[in-house]
């Protein structure tokens, strides 16, 4: 009994490594022999969930979990049906299996980050936030957690702090995609529409195969009748450096004055929109003329639209019809893109537009990867339009 124990462990040691060695087809293939010599191997039915979850079988990986009966493996059964819940954007459902582990004395830091990435789904922003700071302050060298606190910070607006967990889960993991797409998306946001392509570009060396890469780059592209010259990329670093000291009248005039000299690129233009609103109180009619002369200026790009749109909605109900017809100008440009496609179902939303609204999100919902950062939030917006 002893020897046929140890070499048990033995087989059931070497389950696991393969398994966490990437080496998915070899580790269920030893799994399913064992499962067919005995039917209530725990290790053998836990693998074969686990890669079941792996690949995308929920509803499998379920079956083989319903068949594990020890209190020992109670924990690992309850973070994997949390995991299938979350592929079945079962969203409620998850965050209940995870707050059951996280409501523990030692919950593991899987626990904590599956339940923020359930919160986050569910719109609790803050939440999930902490939930996600938890599972990095547990795992601090996991980067798909500081990753996802990174999107976390970005959706509370906190640029400067979740660049900082981007940038820290690419060098846990510089072939994660969502990492280089997650930076460049910020940087062309702040109006660093030069600093964002080189982001997209070493990403695509690392992963010349991304079509998540390939698409932003394409989209990033500066148009063909505007160039930014040497004097405006330098008013730009001054205008940018302003900002971040704070010192947003000043960024504001510098912009401004440079325009009136002639320095003109998209870039200084959702910059000067930036500085608008970073005015107290926020010159809300400043930022909407430097959309619409930026539109003026590149009418073929998705971005000053988009910006508009989006300022517009946050004016209020005065503004949706004007709102809706630059975010539906906005994804004419660029319908491949989810960002385009996203803000106008919000717009549609807002209008009482639900029909709209429901089919535009399934569209985006079917084509967007599983892998893409925002496929969660099209999921979560589609399932709320259908309670609707």
């Amino acid at each position: 009994m002893p020897g046929g124990e140890s070499a048990r462990s033995v087989t059931m040691q070497s389950l696991w490594e393969l398994l966490a060695e990437g080496r998915l087809q070899e580790a269920l293939a030893t799994a399913t022999r064992r499962l067919v010599q005995q039917p209530d191997d725990e290790e053998a039915l836990l693998v074969s969930a686990r890669i079941a979850l792996a690949e995308g079988r929920s509803t499998q990986a379920e079956q083989l979990l319903s068949r594990v009966k020890s209190s020992k493996a109670r924990q690992e059964v309850t973070l994997m049906r949390a995991a299938a819940a979350l592929l079945r954007e079962d969203f409620a459902g998850a965050r209940n299996h995870y707050l059951s582990l996280t409501q523990q004395p030692s919950a593991p830091a899987e626990s904590w980050h599956g339940q923020g990435m359930a919160l986050l789904a569910l719109g609790q922003v803050v939440a999930a936030r902490e939930a996600h700071e938890r599972a990095v302050a547990l795992k601090p060298e996991q980067a798909a957690f500081r990753f996802e606190l990174g999107h976390a910070l970005d959706l509370e607006l906190r640029d400067r702090a979740a660049v900082r967990q981007f940038v820290r889960a690419l060098r846990l993991d510089p072939r994660d995609s969502r990492g280089y797409w997650a930076v460049a998306q910020l940087l062309q946001r702040r109006g660093r529409a030069r600093w964002a392509r080189r982001i997209l570009e070493l990403g695509l060396r690392q992963l010349p195969e991304s079509r998540l890469l390939r698409a932003a780059l394409d989209a990033s592209q500066p148009s063909a009748e505007v160039r930014t010259l040497e004097p405006a990329s330098a008013l730009l670093q001054e205008a940018t450096s302003l900002l971040e000291r704070k010192r947003n009248r000043e960024a504001f005039k510098l912009l401004r004055d440079g325009w009136d000299k002639g320095l003109r690129s998209l870039e200084l233009k959702l910059l000067e929109a930036e500085a608008c609103k970073a005015l107290h109180p926020p010159d809300m009619s400043g930022a909407l003329r430097a959309y619409e002369e930026a539109i003026a200026l590149v009418p073929e790009d998705w971005r000053p639209l988009t910006h508009l749109g989006i300022c517009l909605l946050s004016e209020g109900h005065r503004h949706l019809q004007r709102a809706t017809e630059a975010l539906e100008a906005a994804r004419r440009l660029a319908p491949s893109l989810p960002e385009t496609s996203l803000n106008l179902i919000l717009a549609y939303v807002k209008g009482n537009r639900l029909p709209e609204a429901r089919e535009l999100a399934r569209q985006v919902e079917a084509t967007l990867p599983p892998e893409h950062p925002l496929r969660v939030q099209a999921a979560s917006l589609l399932e709320d339009l259908r309670r609707v």
